[in-house]
């Protein structure tokens, strides 16, 4: 028998072995090439999406950027609004000229001092909140098409945080002096006073504000928004019924509880220092003692603590402290986030 009559032979008895075989080679190079597309596919897929979310990421940061430079600029025209609607300096002025009505005088500074305190934390609350929310809404918008918004059409929804100034500010402080008058009306000048007595009044009124259905937090937009929003279909109407939905949105409600009660305790932290400013700090002890002194258990009169107070609402010290606080907090940054990124599905 010849060699390829042996090769034919063997190609004869073995040809289910060899069909399976090339099936089996050519199934794992088709395989083969399937998954390299595949992964091709896949990284270029992944690729396009790692730079998309890092140009999306940039851009929230820059929004987020322009929207701290912009606070700092417009949180000092707010200041001088509340400064003039609520003045302390020109009760403080008249009292040191020892008029005979000075108790009248000193109780009115009492309720003038706890007004501007509460005011410049909901004012600056409010004013930061509103502008972040405005400023990721026309940046979402300019994303997705940056020649959607006109200049003159982003004036005029930016403006809204001018309005709460002018208008928005009065309003504000005319609320929070009904409650402190009520709060405070009982609490004499001479009543001595530890931190956590003004802890409670601070807790009270904020309560007080919080739950009002009129107030600053419940009915937010009436402090923003002079007039009901147009329902016409055009991106600025758009723009602001977003802005008022979020404004009347529980997320919205929650930071905005959670930043003032971050101020008032900012201010309670800051009167915590004067406090303690007792006893000299060192000094020679009884070998029997053994009893903690605790500077927060220290009580000062309310005359006393008045002046303190209105010096910590200066520009430079609970307003500025607030402000650098608001533009770290982590929960007005997540809903930032929260609301750039619906806005571009």
């Amino acid at each position: 028998m010849s060699v390829f009559s042996k090769i034919k032979d063997f190609m004869n008895r073995h040809q289910r072995k060899f069909l399976i075989g090339g099936i089996f080679i050519a199934g794992s190079v088709f395989a083969v090439r399937y998954v390299e597309n595949f992964m091709r596919e896949w990284q270029k897929k992944e690729a396009i999406e790692f730079i998309e979310r890092a140009r999306k990421q940039n851009h929230f940061e820059a929004i987020n950027n322009t929207c701290g430079e912009t606070t700092l600029n417009i949180s000092a025209s707010l200041l001088d609004k509340m400064y003039e609607t609520v003045n302390t300096e020109n009760l403080i002025l008249t009292l040191k000229s020892n008029p005979k009505n000075k108790v009248e005088l000193w109780n009115q500074l009492k309720n003038q001092v706890f007004i501007q305190a509460a005011c410049i934390i909901y004012s600056l609350v409010i004013l930061v909140v509103l502008l972040k929310l405005q400023l990721n809404i026309v940046g979402s918008y300019l994303y997705k098409d940056p020649t959607s918004i006109p200049f003159d059409m982003q004036e005029s929804y930016l403006s809204l945080s001018q309005h709460f100034i002018n208008v928005g500010v009065k309003k504000l402080a005319n609320t929070i002096e009904n409650k402190v008058s009520s709060i405070t009306e009982n609490v004499e000048l001479g009543k001595k006073m530890k931190l956590s007595d003004l802890e409670t009044i601070f807790w009270s009124l904020q309560g007080s504000l919080d739950s009002d259905e009129e107030g600053p937090v419940c009915n937010l937009k009436s402090f923003i928004f002079e007039r009901d929003v147009p329902t016409s279909d055009d991106l600025l109407s758009s723009m602001l019924k977003d802005t008022v939905d979020l404004l009347e949105s529980e997320e919205v409600k929650y930071v905005v509880v959670h930043l003032t009660n971050r101020g008032f305790m900012l201010l309670s932290d800051q009167l915590s220092e004067f406090f303690d400013q007792s006893e000299p700090k060192i000094k020679e002890l009884p070998r029997a003692a053994t009893q903690f002194n605790n500077p927060l258990m220290n009580k000062k009169p309310l005359a006393k603590l008045i002046p303190i107070l209105n010096g910590l609402l200066s520009r430079t010290s609970l307003p500025q402290n607030l402000l650098q606080d608001l533009r770290t907090n982590e929960k007005l940054q997540t809903l930032c986030a929260n609301v750039y990124e619906s806005l571009l599905v």
